[in-house]
């Protein structure tokens, strides 16, 4: 009975590690640990595997970009900008208005 968690590892892993592309490198780890879970058989290193994989995942979801967020002064411009536009396009509210 095999009692290790160690997977032979194709050239692309080490190649990923070795980019410097951060969010790729932990995507692959988190695989990398998933195929060691899949065929681990020893519970104190699916333990392991589980916690290290449980932070990985966490350090994916804060290198994930996040979308461009304005701060309030553009929020304001932009739904005033929404406003005028949709006056212009509505002649009906065009006539109440004036």
């Amino acid at each position: 009975m095999k009692r290790g968690c160690f997977v032979s590892r194709k050239r692309s892993f080490a190649e990923v590690i070795t980019s410097g592309d951060y969010l790729a490198s932990l995507e692959a780890t988190r695989d990398a640990i998933a195929a060691d879970l899949a065929v681990c058989e020893s519970m104190r290193d699916r333990a392991a595997l589980y916690l290290r994989l449980s932070d990985v995942l966490a350090k994916i979801e804060e290198a994930k970009p996040r979308p461009a967020r304005g701060d309030v002064v553009d929020e304001i411009a932009a739904r005033r900008a929404a406003r005028r536009s949709g006056t212009a396009q509505d002649p009906a509210r065009a006539k109440r208005t004036g």
